[in-house]
């Protein structure tokens, strides 16, 4: 249940507070370019519950939220990425918040399960200087990346529900891969990241890829 209305003057006090435009708010909510211009407009009262949730879990992702009195920036927080598309959103909040670089850490991984456009994506991602390590499957040999990437994970102990580790945020998907709940936090992300590295160097690299293609 929402306990608050947003209004016009939230979104756009928002998008000129992260430097967004309608064009990349409508892209990072997941939703069209003229339902946000409508929202802005007259009927800016009048969207639905979902739509209204995607812009604010849209800003949340960059520290932005809305308020009675406006919105405010906050360090920490807890945001939903779901709808069409929405994996492809969660690797463009990898992007974003990788912007300069640094790493992102897959738990739970399988390549074979990634579209051209995901492919693509991670090419992207390369590009720009992020760093990638993936813990996959025990004895699976599909890699799209060079293989000291890569640790396998005890058949027993894998889960298929990716989990992902990227600068201050945790991004955890959900077990009938819908959405993906984003937790930014920097002493939750460090702690993780110190369980990963434990992980890392006890787990073993598999030997070869029998993929056709890399990132």
């Amino acid at each position: 249940m929402r306990f608050m209305i947003i209004t016009p003057r939230h979104i756009r006090a928002a998008r000129e507070a992260v430097g967004w435009s309608q064009g990349i708010l409508a892209k990072r909510a997941g939703i069209s370019q003229a339902t946000i211009s409508s929202l802005e407009g007259s009927a800016g009262r009048d969207g639905q519950v979902s739509t209204l949730a995607a812009i604010e879990n849209a800003f949340a992702s960059a520290g932005v939220f809305f308020t009675p009195n406006g919105i405010e920036w906050r360090t920490g927080s807890t945001y939903t990425i779901s709808g069409p598309g929405w994996w492809l959103r969660v690797l463009d909040d990898v992007e974003e918040t990788l912007s300069k670089g640094g790493e992102v850490v897959l738990l739970f991984a399988d390549d074979r399960e990634s579209s051209p456009e995901v492919v693509s994506k991670w090419r992207e991602l390369r590009s720009a200087g992020v760093r990638m390590r993936k813990f996959i499957r025990e004895d699976n040999r599909f890699l799209l990346g060079p293989v000291d990437e890569y640790r396998w994970m005890p058949k027993d102990k894998f889960e298929n529900r990716i989990t992902l580790l990227y600068g201050d945020k945790i991004a955890v998907c959900a077990e009938d891969n819908s959405k993906a709940v984003v937790i930014k936090d920097q002493g939750l992300a460090l702690s993780w990241r110190c369980v990963v590295d434990v992980l890392w160097g006890a787990l073993e690299q598999p030997d070869r890829s029998i993929a056709d293609v890399q990132f």
